[in-house]
């Protein structure tokens, strides 16, 4: 289901620019098609959901239900999605965040 659009995607890329493994940051600026950036979205958010496919958490304090998930990922000029991790933060550059909650 395409409308033919295109999304303009501006993200940092690493360049290594000496012998001594020095790297640059360049700015980078990408037009990725709709189609494009859909596909590779529903790709990650298949993956976090079988990463995440649990209805109940059992530990020893008792059981649980995943109710919501919370995370930022960053998004790179080819239209890749990836997860943020622990000490990469939103300060880092530009980020998407996405707020998932179980659908009654």
């Amino acid at each position: 289901m395409s409308n033919g659009g295109f999304i303009t995607v501006v993200t940092a890329e690493e360049e290594v620019t000496t012998r001594s493994g020095a790297a640059d940051v360049a700015r980078v600026t990408k037009q990725l098609s709709v189609d494009t950036l859909r596909g590779k979205f529903v790709e990650f958010m298949n993956n976090m959901d079988a990463a995440f496919d649990s209805d109940e958490l059992k530990t020893q304090t008792g059981m649980f239900q995943l109710e919501q998930i919370q995370f930022s990922v960053e998004l790179s000029a080819s239209g890749d999605f990836k997860l943020l991790g622990t000490g990469v933060g939103v300060g880092a550059g530009a980020a998407l965040s996405f707020v998932l909650t179980r659908k009654q």
